[in-house]
């Protein structure tokens, strides 16, 4: 009989489970289909109407129909105002990033501006993945298939590998996943970069020269221009700096080089084989990514305007250039701190492989 009941409660489960995960896909699809109605309302609208600015309140429409989603999928669900909120939130600034998209991909004059929403509305579809995912982790309850019982973590752990506890949860590491991260992280750093460094991906340049152009003269009116020269090496160009001569623009200069090397190692860094520690590590991944990346790009704009700047009042190109870019690295720094913040599975993980290759040379030491 007590098979019986055990065996129901497994089948259960597995309902509850399939009926969970139909329900998240089709609301994933609902969200997606939204996403694009708001990119539309900026892309159309800057293109028919562009002097009706008053016509971009129409995006109100897709932010009703995000809120009426996210009430629908957690129905009679109970959660706090304040993760409710949250999500909201972060739901909200997807979809309008979705929006600015559409808004500005029209005025661009890249030739590979095309590229701006095939690449960038995939990135935004994940996150709202990832999001409802979130959304779904603080409406569930625990349950037994969601929070394993101590028997059953000791048993994902069990054997002579060590375990490190930290801050009342435990991490242990499997040597596979250890190898992935050492030879996936530069490799997919690398490989990224390479691919932001083709030409279908420049409308990046574009839009971080006009970004900097236009905030460096917010900030100093010194009337400096970004030029487009698609036949040229260096499709984009700082002129107008005085009577100095023009500065190149190349995908290194977007910062986008530090972002792939962190994005490698958080894409990466391996999980705990402790299912509780592990609950929540597609949002703390995701989150470390979004915010990291973030602080990259505003910290390069940052950069870039003081280098113009002292280059503008007499400063030395060269110098100013690898001073400055060094001493930005600092970021990278702070960068890490938040890193073990939200991914302390990164740091552990390489005090975890030292403590395996320890542990190696004391049975290799006690065999002779």
């Amino acid at each position: 009989m007590e098979y019986f009941h055990a065996y129901s409660f497994i089948f259960l489960n597995i309902m509850v489970n399939k009926r969970l995960t139909i329900k998240k896909i089709l609301f994933w699809v609902l969200f997606t289909l939204n996403l694009f109605i708001a990119y539309f309302i900026g892309y159309l609208g800057s293109i028919f109407f562009p002097e009706l600015s008053y016509l971009y309140i129409l995006i109100l429409l897709p932010l009703i129909v995000n809120i009426f989603l996210l009430k629908s999928y957690k129905f009679k669900q109970e959660i706090t105002f304040r993760k409710e909120t949250l999500i909201l939130v972060y739901s909200t600034l997807n979809l309008l990033f979705g929006f600015i998209i559409g808004v500005y991909q029209p005025f661009m004059e890249s030739n590979s501006r095309i590229f701006f929403p095939i690449i960038m509305l995939p990135m935004l579809i994940i996150l709202n993945y990832v999001i409802l995912n979130r959304f779904q982790f603080y409406l569930s309850d625990f349950s037994l298939d969601d929070t394993p019982s101590k028997d059953s973590l000791s048993e994902e752990i069990k054997g002579d590998k060590p375990i490190i506890e930290y801050e009342d949860k435990k991490y242990s590491f499997s040597i596979e996943s250890l190898l992935i991260l050492a030879i996936g992280a530069p490799v997919s750093a690398y490989l990224i970069y390479l691919f932001f460094d083709l030409e279908i991906n420049y409308w990046l340049h574009e839009i971080v020269v006009k970004q900097t152009v236009y905030f460096l003269n917010l900030l100093f009116n010194i009337g400096v221009e970004a030029q487009y020269n698609p036949g040229g090496v260096y499709h984009w160009s700082f002129v107008n700096i005085g009577s100095l001569s023009p500065i190149n623009f190349q995908t290194f200069c977007t910062g986008v080089q530090a972002i792939c090397v962190f994005a490698g190692v958080i894409i990466f860094t391996p999980h705990s084989r402790d299912k509780e520690t592990n609950r929540d590590i597609l949002w703390r991944k995701t989150k470390s990514l979004v915010i990291s990346s973030v602080i990259f790009y505003v910290v390069n704009i940052l950069r870039m305007i003081i280098q113009i700047y002292l280059y503008y009042i007499g400063y030395p190109w060269d110098s100013i250039h690898y001073s400055i870019s060094a001493a930005s690295s600092f970021i990278a720094a702070i960068i890490v701190l938040l890193m073990h913040k939200w991914i302390p599975e990164f740091i552990i993980s390489i005090i975890y492989s030292f403590t395996l290759l320890k542990q190696k040379i004391k049975k290799n030491s006690k065999g002779h």
